[in-house]
């Protein structure tokens, strides 16, 4: 997928664009600030609204105790650091560390070998930021997996057709152009009535296509059983015992004899799985085509 259906993704999903930091404002204009922050924010639950007070020094009674759960961020000569005490009985501290590429970490039950470690990845320490971790980012996650838990239950070819427009809008274009061709090659064999289907078939494409650029919030009859029979097809593409038998009705509409399949792939798109979101546009092309 090219970076347009990445960002319809993320749209779609809402959830995983950066909220506002504290952390990243405070030290990401010093060297491997930008990219330490990003890894505690991603691996380590750091909190958005953490309010820091510069320090003197690290007291280690204090990171363990009073500061249990808090953040040590480090400015040093070449990068940016910082330190959590993991709590619980272990009395370890994990350490972070970059001098502006890849980060790199380490555990260790003693204070002195964390120093020791971040004096060697960015030298000499200068400046100290202690912060009260929140729970922010937790309650936030439980927040989205709540949402997300709704939204499964009403997604739906309706609400795919409409995040998704200009990728839907790309599969009618190029079906309409596909059908094109056949209908050049069926004219040249003196196929006029295969040749005239096809062009009714254009013109309904071109309706079609037109109803969902104009932003119409009923979608075309003929576009939704195509989606609905992409989504089938693409479930037993991916989970073919999830969705089992796939039958054709005398209405033209298709049903799956499992339910499970065709869930979990929608699942998986609200997830972000662009592979999947392609299998469907593939099948609803093909779909289209065949009419």
């Amino acid at each position: 997928m090219n970076p347009q259906t990445l960002k319809l993704f993320a749209q779609f999903c809402e959830s995983y664009l950066p909220e506002a930091s504290s952390s990243m404002a405070l030290i990401q204009q010093h060297k491997g600030g930008a990219e330490v922050i990003k890894k505690l924010h991603k691996d380590q639950k750091l909190g958005h609204d953490i309010t820091y007070q510069p320090v003197a020094k690290i007291s280690w009674s204090e990171l363990k105790d009073s500061y249990r759960g808090a953040w040590v961020i480090i400015q040093g000569d070449k990068g940016t650091g910082a330190i959590k005490a993991s709590g619980g009985n272990t009395g370890d501290y994990f350490a972070v560390a970059s001098s502006g590429g890849e980060t790199r970490s380490m555990n260790d039950g003693r204070g002195g070998n964390v120093l020791d470690f971040l004096k060697g990845e960015i030298g000499g320490l200068r400046k100290f930021y202690v912060g009260k971790n929140t729970t922010a980012v937790v309650d936030k996650q439980k927040k989205r997996a709540a949402d997300q838990v709704s939204a499964d239950k009403t997604i739906n070819q309706d609400i795919l057709v409409r995040k998704f427009k200009p990728l839907w809008v790309k599969a009618i274009t190029a079906a309409i152009a596909d059908i094109k061709g056949h209908v050049s090659n069926q004219i040249k064999n003196d196929a006029f009535e295969k040749a005239k289907r096809k062009l009714d078939q254009i013109e309904q494409l071109q309706q079609g296509l037109e109803a969902i650029e104009s932003g119409n919030k009923e979608i075309p009859q003929f576009i939704g059983t195509a989606v609905n029979t992409a989504i089938l097809m693409a479930a037993s593409h991916h989970y073919p015992e999830q969705t089992g038998n796939i039958t054709k009705s005398y209405s033209r509409n298709y049903t799956s004899e499992n339910s499970e399949g065709p869930a979990q792939l929608l699942k998986d798109i609200a997830e972000g799985d662009t592979a999947k979101l392609g299998t469907i546009l593939s099948f609803f092309k093909r779909s289209l085509i065949s009419g």
